[in-house]
């Protein structure tokens, strides 16, 4: 009896009590010393950190040293993942890895306010660890599981993309211990992670041999936080910089809660009281080992360009780009880095940094330039030189452009990782700024002849010297830091110059007459028109002299594409103009202009430049094209750098005209737009309204009948599309009640008025029958179509109501100030 209460009195202790890890002996371990030594079983694939510092912060940063290759998933080699501020704490017999939450924050001497603003927001646990030795106040953890998971969270990011679902396989992984290492500042801890599922999309199939099992390496980075010595700066719409923010609930009433501070590195003068002086110490990038001449020069060139820019701003010798030295780990955080990756398809480049979440201020700048970004640009110039007529060599100019090109590309992404953001309104003032997105700048004599000597800047902007000076400028003794940035701001906008960045330059919606990408011009209209006689002409010679020898000439068509294309986003940027706003991120007080609507002659100039684009002889392929592209052969599939067909295997002569109207119509008749031009008639009457826009377009579109021509057909092509256009403005749920009414009406004259439409347009007598029978059935397609809009029976559910700003406390409307638990 005495043994069975005994045994229960044990199952029961050991029920409730918690389970202490085995000990572990560290002389059979491999010890690395650093900013926190770890030891090492490479036999067993174990590793151990010795934690002596408990809640104290540091930086913990994720990344990926080999990625997947593809674009379109967006999981690349040298990737940085989250930047999160994280401490050890001890609990029970375990450490936990708390991830601290800096968005909401209390800067007070009263602790227990602190401790209040602390308590109301949540924290983050991201790992727990059961102690195993504890010796000297230092704890021994196994955090082999916490290196082995998918810490960059690949599966997710793949079932996201729809290339399958996926799940980390621990057989197939393994810690990496040749990139795991220790330094006195950072801790770096590498692993061979593999994640096996059943893969369903053509992204993940096209660039792993075998995809049902991903295999890629993760880096988990534990970084010790830099000193107090950085003196944030305020971050302001007007100056170009990324930024962090977060609230501080300290601040007194009547004061923003919500703080903001640029990103940038901490650069300080030797001699602060010098008008140019050398830096404690400099920004240097260093160039990965990887990357091919002459592309190599080509980058190390165009990163320093912004030497100058720091000149500016009174420093000597405190910045600059380097090849990066055999030994050095790129994805070591004591290294700013441009890396060269590639990927099976060319797609972004992008500058990221490493950042102190409590400052903003950069520890380590990461560039990834994409390799085959590169061939786009040679391609263009291809397109335009036609070089390769009677078997004549290779023209260097192709090569030239590119590689100025890749200047301009490695300023601008290094641009990014010192705090600048995209100014996008820089190309009408001298192409001020390498943080633009450049089209290249080409020239063409009255002979025909191509000029890509001034396609792309060799130099950082004025702009960029403004921005920088922001940034980095040492205030001097007897002035505030504010009265120096504002001084500074006030200078840069008295230059003529503006500010706009992403949001307004990229939406469909977007109003502003001069923030564009891949634009080039003063009036993006102009530019479109010069554009399009460019084109014109070279499309007039396009042939065989496009490709060099012994090439199938049916990768013509990939030569030909951009060149057809090129004045795909002059296009877009000419649809802002339409509704179009002229504003600046004005500050109450400053010296920017006052926000003005576009006047009537730039937007009726806009809308004439659009519609000479849907004209039939600028939607064609000329013949001596058409006529020499033959089905793909065997090997060169139709791929994504092609036009898409209906033909079947067969070139679709139609397909690249569609392309160009369904982009022109999409803009012009975005639903955002479409009320702006309705409502700017009310304001003004002498602007165009969303009427007369819509009119003059029906006319044009809508005022010849087929005339049994291959322009003829590309017409009613035209007049489908704008049916079919009208059509989905007119069901838009963001489109206004009148927008949509007005797009009804027109879709009713376009079935009615135009049934009956007598020809104004002369035929070949052999050809007037079949042409007004081909009329007649179309005209009968499209009415029917309309009808068939109009006449469904519509859904009698009232469109949601604009949502009202908050008034009551924010959150369910259900809870008052009375709720009892």
């Amino acid at each position: 009896m005495k043994k069975t209460i005994l045994l229960i009195f044990c199952l029961g202790l050991y029920s409730i009590n918690p389970t202490f890890s085995q000990s572990i002996d560290k002389s059979k371990l491999s010890k690395k010393e650093g900013f926190i030594t770890f030891y090492t079983d490479e036999d067993k694939g174990k590793i151990y950190l010795e934690i002596d510092k408990l809640d104290q912060e540091f930086l913990y940063v994720t990344s990926m040293p080999a990625g997947i290759g593809s674009n379109d998933i967006g999981l690349d080699r040298g990737q940085l993942g989250r930047t999160r501020i994280v401490e050890f704490r001890k609990a029970s017999n375990k450490l936990l890895l708390v991830h601290k939450n800096y968005d909401f924050r209390a800067y007070s001497d009263n602790p227990a306010e602190v401790k209040s603003v602390r308590d109301a927001f949540a924290e983050s646990v991201l790992w727990g660890f059961e102690i195993s030795n504890t010796e000297d106040g230092k704890h021994l953890i196994d955090a082999t599981s916490f290196y082995m998971q998918d810490a960059y969270m690949v599966a997710e990011t793949l079932t996201r993309s729809k290339q399958g679902s996926y799940k980390p396989e621990p057989s197939r992984s393994a810690m990496h211990y040749p990139m795991t290492k220790n330094f006195p500042k950072n801790t770096e801890v590498e692993a061979i992670i593999t994640l096996t599922g059943s893969p369903t999309g053509g992204y993940i199939r096209s660039v792993t041999p075998s995809p049902e099992s991903v295999t890629v390496r993760q880096r988990h980075s534990f970084i010790e936080l830099p000193d107090d010595g950085y003196q944030p700066r305020e971050f302001d719409p007007r100056a170009g910089y990324f930024q962090i923010n977060y609230m501080d609930f300290t601040s007194p009433i009547g004061d923003p809660m919500e703080k903001m501070f640029i990103s940038r590195h901490r650069l300080e003068k030797k001699d602060p009281t010098a008008a140019v002086s050398e830096p404690v110490k400099p920004i240097v990038y260093y160039l990965d080992r990887g990357t091919p001449e002459p592309v190599r020069s080509a980058l190390l060139e165009g990163g320093n360009w912004w030497a100058e820019a720091f000149e500016a701003a009174g420093f000597k010798n405190a910045y600059r780009v380097e090849l990066a030295p055999e030994d050095m780990d790129p994805m070591d955080v004591r290294y700013n880095v441009i890396q060269w990756v590639h990927r099976s398809t060319r797609g972004w480049s992008y500058g990221s940094s490493i950042r102190d979440p409590r400052t903003g201020e950069i520890l380590k700048g990461h560039v990834s330039l994409g390799s085959l970004r590169v061939r786009q640009d040679y391609l263009i110039a291809q397109g335009l030189l036609q070089p390769f007529e009677d078997g004549k060599p290779k023209n260097p100019k192709m090569l030239e452009m590119a590689l100025a090109r890749l200047r301009q590309l490695s300023a601008h992404e290094i641009g990014h990782t010192i705090g600048l953001a995209h100014a996008y309104a820089s190309s009408p003032t001298n192409r001020a700024s390498v943080m633009d997105y450049p089209y290249p700048l080409i020239q063409m004599d009255a002979a025909g002849n191509i000029d890509l000597s001034n396609a792309y800047d060799n130099k950082i902007g004025e702009w960029d010297k403004w921005a920088i000076r922001y940034g980095y400028e040492t205030v001097p003794e007897g002035k505030t830091e504010q009265e120096l940035l504002k001084k500074l701001l006030e200078d840069t906008y008295a230059a003529g110059h503006t500010f706009i960045s992403d949001t307004d330059s990229r939406h469909p919606s977007g109003s502003h007459p001069t923030s564009h990408l891949w634009d080039n011009g003063e009036s993006a209209s102009a530019e479109l028109m010069r554009m399009l006689e460019m084109r014109s002409k070279k499309l007039e010679t396009f042939g065989l002299n496009a490709i060099e020898e012994n090439q199938p000439e049916a990768l013509m068509e990939e030569v030909l594409v951009p060149l057809f294309l090129m004045h795909r986003y002059q296009i877009e940027a000419t649809s802002k103009l339409l509704g179009g706003l002229d504003y600046t991120y004005k500050i109450k007080g400053d010296n920017q202009k006052v926000q003005s609507r576009l006047e009537a002659s730039k937007q009726n100039g806009a809308l004439d430049a659009l519609l000479y684009t849907l004209q039939p002889d600028q939607l064609a392929v000329p013949d001596q094209i058409i006529d020499r592209l033959p089905p793909r052969p065997m090997g060169y599939s139709r791929n994504r750098e092609t036009f898409p067909s209906r033909n079947g295997l067969n070139f679709d002569p139609l397909a690249p005209g569609e392309n160009i109207v369904d982009m022109t119509f999409e803009f012009m008749f975005e639903a955002g737009r479409a009320n702006r031009l309705h409502q700017q008639k009310l304001f003004d009457s002498s602007l165009p309204s969303f009427t007369e826009v819509l009119d003059k377009t029906i006319q044009q579109v809508f005022g010849h009948n087929f005339d049994g021509t291959y322009q003829g057909e590309i017409n009613l092509m035209v007049q489908n599309k704008l049916t079919d256009h009208l059509i989905n403005l007119a069901n838009n749920p963001r489109a206004t009640a009148t927008v949509k009414a007005i797009s009804r009406n027109k879709l009713r004259e376009i079935a009615y008025l135009y049934w009956n439409k007598d020809s104004k347009t002369k035929t070949d007598a052999s050809k007037t029958l079949t042409s007004k029978a081909i009329n007649e059935d179309f005209n009968r397609f499209l009415a029917d179509k309309i009808n068939n809009f109009l006449n469904q029976k519509e859904e009698f559910s009232i469109p949601a109501e604009l949502a009202i700003p908050d008034g009551a406390p924010i959150g369910t409307t259900d809870l008052t100030c009375d709720f009892e638990y």
